[in-house]
């Protein structure tokens, strides 16, 4: 006897399964429900809500059928939410891939959003090889070559961000080789969030790693502070100057959320305040500085990988800058 199977009603059927499995509660991005650090103050509130439009984006691309329906879901948005929901977006994009009877939407996802997210949606990607860890290497071949480095840095965002007190205990999923680098810089940026937004905080929670691991943690700081904000230019000056050897790191950071924020076309005044702070220069004058040096990346292959020279080309700009 012949058993036909019914291709279209199991794809409806996954279809409306999928948010009930995979889907995340906005309530997760409370810091009280993640036991991070609850000042109650405005940039705690700030970031919750960057938690929760990620989470949005996360849960609308689950339920979505098609790409122009998450496309235009991100581009619906206020100019100030698109790159966390693109980010979020993202990764449901990627971990509704991961399951049978649909076809691959990561790689036209990409495509689409790359004049104007493209860092944000590598990311988030990041947070999908957490979820979907058998996909990792179906996710990093959609990604570009230089850039596909972020999802390793979204990996250890997702990681601090869900499982911070390991984290800090000393566990990270990246042990060895420039993977062990970018997660950590990803890890740097969820200390901004562990924190609950205190300068002051997340530099006690980077002092107390290792020092051969603080270079990539003050760089995810920087980022975050500048990206995700509200930093102020008391705080983003604190930072620099406790971060001391590291400061250049710490610079770099600014000016990659300087270029993620001038790619959207859209910088906050916060991202604007810390980059005056840091650098001396507008947000949009520093985002020209890491254009250049992207721009200078030579073609050829090179260990440390080519997203590192772009860090490092950044941060020789920052020590030339003369900031006195």
């Amino acid at each position: 006897m012949t058993t036909v199977v019914d291709t279209g009603t199991s794809t409806t059927f996954l279809r409306a399964l999928v948010p009930r499995l995979f889907g995340l509660s906005v309530d997760q991005a409370s810091f009280q429900a993640r036991g991070f650090a609850t000042p109650h103050s405005p940039a705690q509130r700030s970031l919750e809500a960057v938690g929760r439009t990620f989470i949005a984006g996360y849960n609308a691309a689950l339920a979505a059928q098609h790409l122009d329906s998450i496309i235009q879901y991100v581009r619906r948005l206020p100019l100030d939410e698109r790159g966390f929901a693109a980010e979020g977006a993202a990764m449901g994009v990627a971990v509704v891939d991961a399951l049978p009877f649909r076809k691959p939407m990561l790689p036209a996802f990409v495509v689409a959003l790359d004049s104007r997210y493209t860092y944000l949606v590598h990311v988030g990607c990041g947070w999908a090889i957490a979820r979907v860890p058998w996909r990792r290497r179906q996710i990093l071949a959609s990604l570009n070559t230089v850039h596909r480095w972020l999802a390793i840095d979204g990996l250890g965002f997702h990681d601090t961000y869900f499982y911070h007190k390991r984290v800090l205990a000393g566990w990270r999923r990246e042990q060895s080789g420039y993977a062990a680098r970018a997660y950590d810089q990803g890890v740097g940026r969820a200390l901004w969030f562990v924190a609950g937004g205190s300068a002051a905080s997340a530099i006690r929670l980077i002092l107390g790693f290792p020092n051969e691991r603080q270079s990539d943690l003050w760089s995810g700081l920087g980022l975050a502070m500048a990206y995700a904000g509200p930093a102020g230019q008391t705080e983003a000056a604190a930072a620099l100057a406790t971060a001391d050897r590291n400061a250049a790191s710490y610079a770099q950071g600014v000016a990659f959320a300087c270029e993620a924020h001038a790619l959207a076309l859209h910088a906050p005044v916060h991202t604007d305040v810390v980059a005056r702070s840091i650098w001396n220069l507008s947000a949009c004058e520093v985002a020209g500085l890491v254009r250049e040096a992207r721009a200078g990346l030579s073609a050829a292959p090179s260990d440390p990988p080519k997203y590192q020279n772009w860090r490092d080309s950044v941060a020789q700009a920052f020590l030339s800058v003369g900031r006195d």
